[in-house]
């Protein structure tokens, strides 16, 4: 059986999942994906880097999923240039291209991507006609032919929809983190959001609140969240608390209720 090594950092998992999948489901039989894990390709005892030693000499293929976080991580790196040097020798004894596909998602196109990812032909997760042009490489690389099934539209989407929540779902978890709320507060904030859907902000007032956790909200607002959230301080400067001064301002938060209602279950999941 032809083995596709896919390669990932732990915090994409589900989405190597979705990946793993529909190749399974594609090409049902002939192809067996090598996902660290997932659970199955590396068994309970077996030795980690032995296993995706071997993956990686004996696989005909490999997928890497790139996002901003994962570009900048060794072992994507590492496992990249392990098929690379494969690919070279396979075609210098006149052998098979072993394809290494870059898979971009989560804020990264292929177009952003530092040397010497720049050099293959990279493709956008959640865009359905790259990815059949990708499952058309893993199936030349098993020596398939005919017509996918595929619906590329459909897993697509299903990508997506895990980008949105790895994103700014994560964002806005991170966000509402950092001020020790509890469950029932996030319930009124959620409340509150239904109630005002159609308005494009509304707004949240924290009160005095440590400079520290300031600049953290001003980061992430920066990041994923600022199309849908923007922060004002008044009031900065030194303050006094009985656990001593310390630099603080009057914060307020302007967030679209849209995202809240759109991610209102993981919210909730927080406390």
């Amino acid at each position: 059986m032809a083995k596709i090594f896919l390669s990932h950092i732990h915090d994409e998992k589900e989405l190597a999942l979705i990946i793993k999948k529909a190749i399974v489901e594609e090409f049902s039989g002939f192809v067996e994906v090598f996902v660290s894990s997932d659970g199955e390709s590396i068994t309970p005892g077996a030795n980690f880097l032995k296993r995706i030693e071997d993956s990686l000499l004996e696989c005909v293929g490999a997928i890497y999923l790139i996002s901003p976080k994962s570009v900048k991580r060794n072992w994507i790196n590492f496992e990249l240039g392990a098929i690379w040097i494969r690919n070279s020798l396979s075609i210098q004894n006149g052998g098979p291209e072993i394809p290494a596909i870059p898979v971009c998602h989560s804020n990264i196109v292929p177009s952003s991507l530092p040397m010497p990812l720049t050099n293959l032909n990279a493709i956008s997760a959640n865009n359905s006609a790259q990815l059949e042009l990708s499952f058309r490489s893993i199936q030349i690389a098993v020596g398939g032919k005919g017509n996918l099934k595929t619906d590329f539209d459909a897993l697509a989407k299903s990508i997506n929809e895990f980008e949105q929540v790895y994103t700014i779902g994560d964002s806005l978890v991170k966000l509402f983190k950092l001020f020790n709320g509890n469950y029932s507060q996030m319930n009124d904030l959620i409340n509150l959001a239904h109630e005002q859907k159609d308005l494009d902000t509304i707004d949240l007032s924290l009160g005095m609140t440590d400079a520290n956790i300031i600049k953290e909200v001003i980061n992430i607002e920066k990041g994923n969240l600022k199309e849908y959230i923007s922060v004002h301080t008044t009031n900065n400067g030194i303050y006094f608390s009985p656990s001593g001064s310390q630099n603080a301002g009057q914060l307020m938060i302007k967030i679209a209720p849209k995202i809240i209602i759109k991610f209102e279950s993981l919210l909730k999941s927080i406390y």
